[in-house]
């Protein structure tokens, strides 16, 4: 009996975890940039230094950018090519190609 609820335990701990919500939402996140991006089944969030800026649906891949020139910081998020929120205007063309 020991060993047999031994087996069972150890089955269990080694059987994969089941798939969540979490697995479905995809963060990306510019490191020490202040931007973050999540999508979850096409409902985005953008987060701009720990603040939600903009909430909205998306049929692309989401993604932002962020630079800093001189001291002055410019970040964008995008649906595919279309910007969605940038942090000053003309961000967003500024950092589409980069």
């Amino acid at each position: 009996m020991k060993s047999l609820a031994l087996a069972t335990v150890t089955a269990l701990l080694l059987a994969p975890a089941a798939p969540t919500a979490v697995a479905q939402q995809k963060i990306e996140k510019r490191a020490s940039s202040g931007i973050s991006v999540s999508n979850r089944n096409g409902d985005v969030t953008v987060t701009w230094k720990g603040k939600v800026v903009f909430t909205g649906k998306a049929a692309g891949r989401v993604s932002a950018k962020s630079s800093n020139e001189n001291g002055t910081e410019f970040a964008a998020a995008f649906d595919g090519d279309k910007v969605l929120w940038e942090n000053v205007p003309g961000a967003g063309e500024k950092l589409k190609d980069k």
